[in-house]
């Protein structure tokens, strides 16, 4: 019984001894590798000389791309100019507005910078759109009031 508690007392004792052992000592055990178990300035050891694992590099995600939330949008049309944001006039869901001759305004886009601007009649049919997308800075009506252009 005394020499099961001697083993059982002295084996942690020899194992600490051999992870301390410098790396190709030849009383090293073939199976340690001393050199991995050494301490690193990322991987702080513990009290009793018992290693830690280093911490997993903390990996920051990518910043996202700016996404514009607003278009601009100019009439250089002579008369105020009846307009619609969004798919369908008349038939779809989306914003009917107008804008004053010789003006800037701004619209809302979606989440992704997309929008379709359209010219639309008295009767909301569509006369003329475009299509805004996240690099569109800025939407124009010309003078005729009846073309429109993103740029």
């Amino acid at each position: 019984m005394r020499r099961l508690a001697l083993v059982l007392f002295t084996l942690p004792l020899v194992n600490c001894v051999m992870l301390q052992r410098p790396a190709g000592d030849p009383q090293s055990a073939p199976e340690t590798n001393a050199a991995a178990l050494e301490p690193t300035p990322s991987s702080p050891s513990t009290a009793g000389g018992a290693m830690s694992p280093a911490p997993a590099p903390h990996a920051s995600p990518a910043p996202a791309a700016h996404v514009p939330t607003t278009v601009q949008i100019h009439s250089d049309c002579p008369k105020t100019t009846p307009i619609f944001y969004g798919d369908k006039p008349k038939f779809g869901s989306g914003t009917k507005s107008s804008i004053g001759s010789n003006t800037t305004t701004s619209a809302p886009r979606k989440a992704d910078g997309s929008l379709t601007v359209w010219i639309i009649d008295e009767h909301e049919n569509g006369v003329a759109n475009v299509r805004v997308d996240a690099s569109t800075k800025r939407v124009e009506i010309d003078r005729s009031c009846k073309n429109i252009s993103a740029r």
